[in-house]
């Protein structure tokens, strides 16, 4: 049994409320002296637990690449259905860029690499697992082509996903996010599916 003691609780909630500052501001704009008065303590607590301003952007990361992962699993994991799957989770990853700000992206990757690199991991595994899944699963399902090879298209919704939050190609304060997704959704069921998907996808979309 994992066991908290009491200076674990308080970094935890150090974490937590930070990251919800980060995602509602980005992570340039605040510094360690904001933090702590958010927090109503000191910035020498703040100091107990984090080396600097670094150290607290990439154990905040950390927990939201955990909270995210659940998220989508938790999502994908209560439909059956392939299609009904990828719609899920789009929701879910819509839902996350709804609560983040737009420069937070942007700023992570210029002035917190290591941090990024967490994102990176997140899509690089975590995503192209669910995707990987998803696809076989449609397969298995009469939805999705049988003769598609499922690495290759797995690898290239990632990158679609890349492309979809890079802020020089659709900068979120002009485009909204979920129609960004659903439009990559549909471009990408319709060039996997069989009739039966198609089909689907039609009465899907008409639901809307």
């Amino acid at each position: 049994m994992y066991i908290y003691t009491p200076i674990m609780e308080v970094k935890e909630h150090i974490i937590q409320q930070s990251l919800s500052l980060f995602l509602k501001k980005g992570v340039k704009q605040v510094n360690m002296d904001e933090v702590a008065t958010n927090l109503g303590i000191s910035k020498k607590t703040l100091y107990v637990h984090f080396d600097n301003k670094q150290d607290l952007v990439h154990h905040c990361f950390q927990k939201h690449n955990d909270l995210v992962s659940e998220m989508i699993n938790t999502s994908a994991a209560q439909f059956e259905n392939a299609i009904d799957e990828l719609f899920a989770i789009d929701e879910s990853c819509s839902l996350v860029m709804k609560q983040t700000n737009p420069y937070l992206l942007g700023e992570l990757k210029r002035y917190y690499p290591n941090t990024w690199a967490l994102i990176e991991q997140l899509k690089q595994k975590v995503l192209f697992n669910i995707m990987k899944n998803n696809l076989n699963k449609g397969v298995e399902q009469g939805i999705y082509r049988k003769e598609i090879d499922v690495d290759i298209i797995a690898k290239l919704m990632i990158s679609r996903t890349d492309a979809l939050v890079n802020d020089e190609l659709f900068p979120l304060t002009r485009y909204d996010f979920r129609k960004l997704l659903k439009e990559n959704r549909i471009y990408h069921i319709r060039g996997i599916a069989t009739l039966k998907g198609i089909n689907y996808l039609e009465q899907k979309i008409n639901e809307e």
